[in-house]
């Protein structure tokens, strides 16, 4: 590797050497990743998926969306940027009548509109100053992920991925039973 005096890496480290960015890449690859559906008025946990790595929300939106609808009666769904796609619109409007806002955010910012029907509608509906602030809703999901934090602790024993999404999983469930109980404070 030919490096000059002050310079801390070569100019192209895949070819060069290891790549700067290797071991971020194998943390990213096991940290946990948790997502949920929540009932806005009781903060109970209708559906979650456990993983790990990091990537894109949005192919866990079908079935967090499905297992929700089948257990309670799901009117609108709010959900954040990371969960946009046209196809996710498609699925909760067309296939199961649901409502969708999803912020149009994905990707790479542009001043045209978005490519499908439904992303250009949420555009137009949050460009406005006067949208009914549905979205603000979507916090209920981060005071879930804070109450899970504050009762049941932040940090996770399990030392394998499997066994750290086997332990959110059952994190989750024990707060549907500390909600359904009363004892969550």
């Amino acid at each position: 590797m030919d490096l000059r005096p002050g310079q801390k890496y070569a100019k192209r480290p895949g070819k060069y050497g290891p790549s700067v960015n290797a071991s971020r890449a194998r943390k990213l690859r096991r940290m946990p990743k948790l997502a949920l559906a929540v009932a806005a008025a009781s903060h109970r946990i209708l559906a979650a998926k456990s993983a790990a790595g990091s990537g894109s929300d949005a192919p866990d939106f079908d079935p967090l969306l499905f297992h929700a609808w089948r257990r309670a009666a799901v009117r609108t769904v709010v959900a954040d940027a990371g969960y946009d796609s046209e196809a996710n619109h498609r699925v909760g409007r067309l296939d199961m009548g649901v409502e969708t806002v999803i912020p149009p955010e994905i990707g790479r910012p542009s001043a045209s509109a978005p490519a499908g029907p439904f992303r250009a509608e949420m555009r137009a509906r949050f460009d406005r100053p006067e949208h009914d602030g549905t979205y603000g809703q979507r916090w209920q999901v981060e005071t879930v992920n804070s109450m899970i934090k504050r009762n049941l602790g932040s940090a996770l024993r399990a030392t394998t991925a499997r066994r750290r999404s086997m332990e959110l999983l059952l994190r989750v469930l024990t707060h549907n039973i500390m909600v359904l109980e009363g004892t969550e404070p």
